[in-house]
């Protein structure tokens, strides 16, 4: 940047130099965007956002040899605030005809983030290119574009099998406003739940970010049920759930999620709190004082956050917490923001003849706090090991929540039965009893993680008796994927037919191989450990 900085603002110099410096600048940035190092790649699209190239200096640059060149200065001329000539608006339409689709794609985005009506036909064009990014970055431009038309296509677009296609129709639906999206987005979520369960390195977090953020912006209320499952089971995506709940103003909510107050996450904590207050949720007071003792110096936005709401809340059972905070906490800032809360409630105390007015409504908070009491009582109850009966009260593509009686239970979609199983909804439906056994208890959180399949014998345990190496059986076709089929050859046990070893003849898969079809194969390897079985289809 030093260079381009010397020669800023100084008209009488060469603005052919000024190019070819701004090329040299594109052409390191091209190197590092696309290292291996994920931090390198970062700051380097961290420099790309914030370059705030001049438009006609980099035209040049959008015929250069090397493609990585010609993708990173379009997607400059994105970034850039500065308003783009013909001449830079015609070699952006002729970009979209670039041999490489990515570097098509960059131009795509850029016409859509400039809002450049005159490429709307030719975009329009590329949703039926056969290649996805450019179909992705085809409806995230006319979305930009306000492309009203495109509302129709993008509950289509969501059934897509390409993710970048399904992310971009998400984002597109928030932008447009299309109420007809939300069965998509609520299926583009399962399968990103799906996904992190499995831990399938392939799924990004940013799918199920940008599919909450859709339904928020719709109020999709539907959504509320599925958002409060994956709060409380899906680690890696509860903060974003609580954020969406806080969007959607789902009070209902916050008896269910008030246990992740417990959780270490300071993110989560902000948000489980914001929702505690706007629901009026004063049963969780507990909870607050619990997570305000064990605050740490470096958690100060966090202790100010509680200390605030428990003087809102008026209270006067905090009170000793807050004079030992006053008195030993080892942030000054916080010793003193205690100190005044605590003078604030001492106040009201002394000054109140009558006790405290009650809340507005405090039927709820009554309610929340008797139900939270059984559910205590029910969970100290059980044990691990324990056989359990229940009705499925929700059925989820990667697994149910069953009702034990006062409290919930979650059987995960691998525990419902020993063969695989792609879809929890295939073999579960709402109100249908079930037995199943305890396989863990989360007393803080209140959690209970059941299995269906252990109460069934596992067919791996007589595998030697029946399968090995260098047989050919018949099994039944169960699952299709892009690297394979999954064969059924015993009730419970399944074999992985590879790609690879299936001739080129026998495809596409689904037309040759359809589900639930009979196919002939022989055992190439049984891993028992891992419970794999490796095949090959015979010609």
């Amino acid at each position: 940047m030093s260079d381009l900085d010397d020669y800023e603002g100084d008209p009488a110099l060469n603005r052919e130099r000024l190019s070819e410096l701004l090329t040299d600048q594109l052409e390191e940035l091209a190197r590092t965007i696309h290292s291996r190092d994920q931090l390198v790649r970062a700051r380097a699209a961290s420099r790309l956002v914030n370059l705030e190239v001049d438009p006609d200096l980099v035209l040049p640059t959008l015929h250069h040899h090397w493609p990585a060149v010609r993708e990173v200065a379009i997607e400059a001329i994105g970034y850039t605030s500065k308003p783009l000539s013909p001449a830079v608006i015609d070699a952006l339409l002729a970009s979209i005809d670039d041999p490489k689709p990515f570097v098509a794609a960059a131009a795509i985005r850029t016409l859509g983030r400039k809002q450049i009506a005159e490429a709307r036909e030719q975009i329009t064009a590329c949703l039926d290119d056969p290649d996805p990014p450019i179909v992705a970055a085809a409806i995230a431009a006319l979305a930009r574009l306000g492309d009203t038309t495109l509302a129709v296509a993008i509950p289509n677009f969501l059934n897509s099998p390409h993710l970048a296609i399904r992310i971009a129709a998400a984002e597109a639906a928030g932008m447009l406003h299309t109420p007809a999206a939300v069965p998509g987005l609520l299926r583009l979520l399962e399968d990103c739940i799906t996904a992190w369960q499995e831990t399938q390195p392939h799924i990004p977090s940013r799918a199920a970010s940008v599919a909450m953020q859709a339904l928020a912006r719709l109020r999709a209320r539907t959504a509320i049920p599925l958002l409060v499952e994956i709060a409380r089971y899906v680690v890696g995506l509860r903060t974003l759930a609580v954020r969406t709940l806080n969007q959607l103003q789902a009070v209902e909510a916050a008896p269910e999620i008030v246990s992740l107050l417990n959780e270490k996450s300071i993110h989560l904590s902000h948000e489980v709190i914001r929702l505690v207050k706007m629901a009026d949720y004063r049963a969780a007071l507990p909870e607050l004082r619990a997570l305000l003792q064990r605050s740490a110096p470096n958690r100060r936005s966090l202790t100010i956050q509680i200390m605030q709401i428990l003087v809102e809340w008026n209270d006067r059972a905090s009170m000793p917490l807050l004079a030992q905070l006053a008195e030993s906490f080892p942030n000054a800032e916080i010793r003193h923001h205690a100190a005044r809360c605590l003078t604030i409630l001492e106040q009201v105390t002394t000054t109140s003849e009558e006790p405290s007015p009650p809340s507005p409504d405090p039927a709820p908070t009554v309610l929340w706090s008797e139900r939270l009491r059984k559910r205590q009582e029910r969970i100290a109850s059980v044990s691990v090991g324990s056989i359990v009966e229940g009705t499925v009260l929700r059925v989820l593509s990667y697994g149910a929540v069953i009702d034990l009686g006062g409290i919930e239970g979650f059987v995960h979609v691998r525990d419902i039965d020993w063969r695989w199983i792609s879809d929890a909804r295939n073999v579960l439906q709402p109100g249908q009893p079930v037995r199943a056994m305890i396989t863990n208890i989360d007393r803080l959180h209140l959690r209970i993680n059941l299995s269906i399949r252990e109460l069934t014998p596992d067919p791996w345990a007589s595998l030697s008796q029946r399968l090995a190496g260098g047989m050919t059986v018949q099994g039944t076709v169960t699952g299709i994927t892009g690297f394979g089929l999954f064969v059924e050859l015993l009730p419970g046990i399944q074999g992985l037919v590879h790609i690879s070893k299936i001739p080129a003849k026998r495809r596409p898969l689904r037309e040759c191989f359809p589900l639930s079809s009979q196919v002939m194969v022989t055992i190439l390897a049984i891993d028992n450990e891992h419970r794999r079985i490796a095949l090959s289809v015979n010609e």
